[in-house]
């Protein structure tokens, strides 16, 4: 910590980048702001995760629609409400029933407290075990609940009130998908073989796949001519919904990522038996035989982290990592002879660039490692008679710290119901996303707002993964470090007995520090008060800024302040250098 006696800034000899970074101070002074030596190392030990589950807090029962706590299908999780925390978002069902028309239900991520729960609206019931999206359609800053329903495809507002209905072919598991298809800052659904505008709409319905059964279809901008393309398991939609090709296959469930490293994306389909992986024009690169029935949506990241995307499958009792040569990685021994077609989901919980697995069969929750295949975690206490879900791993309620969402259900076997959200007994888990918005999930096909990038983003190009978490394939173990320099104080113009404050702060790590925050607070017998806080979005390695001005009253008796500087995410290589203590602050000192 540094103990400053501070006169006025015009005293002070800084010998920075004049035009660069100025300080805009009393008298707006012409002088920088001196930059740093970037640190040689400025790196974390890669958080290496206990994996002691502890459930945070559960959701098992229906206060507003009772009976209907039972799911079966991947949640959703987005700020709706507009609280600022996110929220989780799922289908349920009663009983056994979850074939059936149910419940669309929205809780809140901070504490599982139900906000509301429809069975019924504009004429709709949603069906109970389909897929939801949620996502800003129009950029109006509120977002939409997209989910399938017994009369077609719904849609609800932020409260679970009708905003619309659109007449497309449902399926009662069918996965809208949203994105942004052509440029024009309006969203749209992809829902199997249809596309719907942002207001209901209906664009086009096509006469090719569906993306399976459960119909598993999504935007993707194959050509990067600014128009997006539909991928439908089998076949891929042009932007007006002619078929651009159709392999003659059976459909499947799809996603996406650059396999060969070529910059071109290539499609993986699971359905009929086999993994497949095609061109961008729908020739095939390899397939994969599953042996053992079955097959379930692919999730697509780096899983060993070296740079090249694997491919994970659930299978009837088996979950297996292909290389992206189409080659087994490993597989370990699995229980779902319900459906046989769960998802899953990778993050990379310690931040050393490779992915682990989380997997949901019909009774156990794991995390494996994704290099290996060995268990970093097995919890006994789900259970699901399961179809196409998977867990999400997002920080629910925006504390920090990451979290597993996980849907489950006790009518095929005991164990638990409802939402269960599970953190890291010791917080050491790398950091996550607040949004999982969707099935089809691919971290550049939704904004932290909840809006859809426009034009859209090419995941291929930017994190080359498919139902994957984190901001990147490679978190890395680079850090920012902040420093705070030499606080410059203006008494000159002293007002009321108030003094102004700039501060300097500079990142002398090898990473980008972002949502640094400056902030200000005056010593007292009874602890530390705030007087002051200011934002910065983004400093990069070697950079610097003036963070002001602050107006502090001395007039009370205050004297002494302590100014801190920090990331949201805390993630510095040395905290030590992150405050300094002014003294001696007061008017008159200087002329």
């Amino acid at each position: 910590m540094w103990f400053l006696l501070l006169a006025a800034c015009s005293e002070y000899d800084f010998n920075g980048r004049p035009d660069d970074v100025v300080a805009p101070s009393c008298e707006q002074p012409d002088f920088g702001v001196d930059l740093p030596d970037l640190l040689d190392e400025c790196a974390g030990e890669p958080q290496i995760g206990t994996f002691v589950p502890t459930p945070e807090w559960t959701w098992t029962t229906n206060p507003i629609s009772p009976g209907f706590h039972q799911i079966m299908s991947t949640p959703a999780v987005a700020d709706v409400s507009g609280d600022g925390v996110p929220d989780v978002v799922f289908t349920a069902f009663a009983g056994s029933a979850y074939g059936s028309a149910g419940a669309l239900v929205c809780v809140s991520g901070a504490d599982g407290s139900t906000l509301w729960s429809v069975t019924s609206v504009g004429g709709a019931s949603p069906y109970a075990s389909s897929g939801v999206a949620i996502a800003d359609l129009d950029g109006d800053g509120a977002p939409t609940v997209i989910v399938s329903a017994t009369t077609g495809l719904l849609a609800v507002d932020r409260t679970g009130a009708f905003e619309w209905l659109a007449a497309v072919p449902v399926s009662a598991y069918g996965h809208p998908a949203v994105g942004e298809m052509d440029g024009d800052g309006l969203s749209e659904v992809v829902y199997g073989r249809s596309v719907v505008e942002h207001d209901g709409t209906v664009r086009w319905t096509g006469t090719g796949g569906t993306g399976g059964g459960a119909y598993m279809s999504f935007p993707a901008d194959l050509d990067q001519d600014g128009l997006s393309e539909v991928v439908a398991g089998n076949t891929v939609y042009e932007h007006d919904g002619s078929v651009r090709w159709n392999d003659g296959g059976p459909d499947g469930f799809p996603a996406i990522a650059d396999l060969d490293l070529d910059g071109s994306p290539e499609i993986v389909r699971v359905g009929g038996g086999k993994v497949r992986a095609a061109r961008a024009d729908g020739s095939l690169l390899w397939d994969f035989a599953i042996t053992d029935g079955g097959g379930g949506p692919p999730t697509i990241a780096d899983f060993d982290g070296d740079g090249a995307p694997e491919i994970g499958v659930a299978s009837r009792s088996v979950y297996r990592v292909i290389e992206s040569n189409g080659t087994e990685r490993w597989h370990n021994t699995v229980q779902d002879y319900s459906s046989s077609v769960t998802g899953s989901s990778v993050f990379d919980f310690e931040g050393d660039g490779a992915a682990e697995v989380v997997y949901a069969d019909e009774q156990t929750l794991w995390v494996y490692d994704g290099a290996s295949g060995t268990v970093e975690m097995a919890w006994d206490s789900h259970s699901s008679g399961t179809l196409y879900e998977y867990p999400l791993v997002v920080d629910v309620d925006a504390d920090g710290a990451t979290e597993i969402v996980v849907a489950s259900n006790d009518y095929a076997y005991a164990g638990s119901r409802g939402i269960t959200v599970i953190g890291d007994q010791a917080d050491s888990w790398a950091p996550a996303r607040a949004v999982w918005n969707q099935h089809a999930y691919s971290i550049t096909n939704v904004d932290d707002d909840g809006t859809s990038p426009s034009p859209a983003l090419p995941s291929w190009e930017h994190w080359n993964s498919f139902r994957a978490g984190n901001s990147q394939t490679a978190v890395g173990l680079d850090q920012p470090d902040l420093v705070v320099g030499d606080v410059d104080v203006c008494t000159h113009q002293c007002d009321e007995n108030d003094v102004v404050v700039y501060v300097p702060v500079s990142n002398r790590g090898q990473a980008d520090a972002n949502d640094v925050r400056v902030e200000i607070y005056a010593v007292a017998d009874d602890g530390p008060v705030l007087r002051g806080a200011m934002e910065i979005a983004t400093l990069v390695p070697g950079d610097a800024a003036w963070v002001g001005p602050f107006a502090l009253a001395t007039e009370g008796g205050e004297s002494e302040f302590k100014v801190i500087v920090r990331t949201a995410l805390g993630n510095e290589c040395d905290q030590t250098n992150n405050s300094v203590t002014l003294t001696g602050l007061g008017c008159g000192s200087a002329d």
